[in-house]
């Protein structure tokens, strides 16, 4: 097994080159001093009587000497500025640490944060669906859900509407308008049943693509909520009730209509599949 060597740090080197210069240098000039007293004899007391001598050592040991202090001066401050950099690079890497710490932790907050929320709008939305679904409808001696009972009611004035389209002209087209109008005209009575429920699942939509980080896993959540049912009554209600662009791209970019039954939405107009594209409708597996 290859033993790898550690990495040479250039700049820790040259700064103990710098030190051990310096401690030299020191070393130097009291190592001169010392010689240079022994050798004139500097312990002896008439020495520091002779001002001629004492002139001659103050040269020497000003000329020589200070000058190696000097230098071993001007190392000392540079070595200072070198850890001193070090310090600065060391305070900002811990500065830098502690704001991607912190960052982390705000990001965590705003994800719990944002799943409290979401977690609270998608119960309501299934306290909604749920409420919906439990509400019986009676007609003709027959008990629907209000979701059943929206579209099967929407279906036949779709076909009442056609047939009347047929006698006056011979077509069995309808017009956007009039389709639209009779699907509003339908709503309308049950308004009260699916407002809150329909705000709800806009405001759910709108909330995910704004403030999470990862919109497909959350829509896919909230996709495995919808029922056939639903989906149907979503459709119908985007794109000729609400008509929100921003709507209508989430939906085709996340799949949101994934359950819809296109043949029972063809079997009341076929156009207005086309009114969404086809991403919309794409089942993942």
């Amino acid at each position: 097994m290859k033993i790898s060597k550690p990495n040479l740090n250039w700049g820790d080197i040259f700064a103990n080159l710098l030190a051990l210069c310096a401690f030299i240098a020191i070393g130097l000039g009291l190592w001169l001093c010392y010689i240079f007293i022994v050798k004139m004899n500097g312990f002896s007391p008439e020495v520091w009587q002779d001002r001629t001598l004492l002139g001659m050592a103050g040269e020497f040991l000003g000329g020589t000497v200070g000058s190696i202090w000097a230098l071993a001066g001007v190392i000392l401050f540079f070595l200072a500025l070198i850890y001193q950099k070090r310090e600065l690079v060391l305070q900002r890497m811990e500065l830098h640490e502690s704001r991607k710490i912190m960052e982390d932790q705000s990001r965590t907050i705003a994800i719990q944060q944002f799943e409290n929320t979401f977690f609270q709008l998608l119960n309501f939305h299934i306290n909604a669906a749920n409420h919906i679904r439990n509400t019986k409808i009676s007609t003709n001696s027959k008990s629907q859900n209000a979701f059943d009972e929206l579209y099967i009611e929407f279906r036949k004035e779709t076909t009442k509407l056609k047939k009347r389209r047929k006698a006056d002209a011979g077509s069995l087209s309808l017009s956007d308008e009039s389709f639209e109008n009779t699907f509003i005209a339908v709503f309308e009575g049950y308004k009260n049943t699916f407002q809150h429920y329909l705000e709800n699942y806009k405001a759910l939509l709108l909330f995910i693509k704004n403030k999470s980080h990862d919109p497909s896993f959350y829509y896919n959540i909230v996709k495995s909520h919808f029922t056939e049912q639903e989906v149907q009554v979503h459709f119908y209600y985007i794109i000729l009730v609400s008509k929100n662009p921003e709507l209508i791209k989430i939906i085709e970019d996340h799949h949101l209509f994934e359950k819809i039954n296109e043949r029972a939405v063809s079997e009341v107009d076929p156009y207005h599949l086309q009114k969404v594209d086809k991403e919309a409708f794409r089942k993942e597996y």
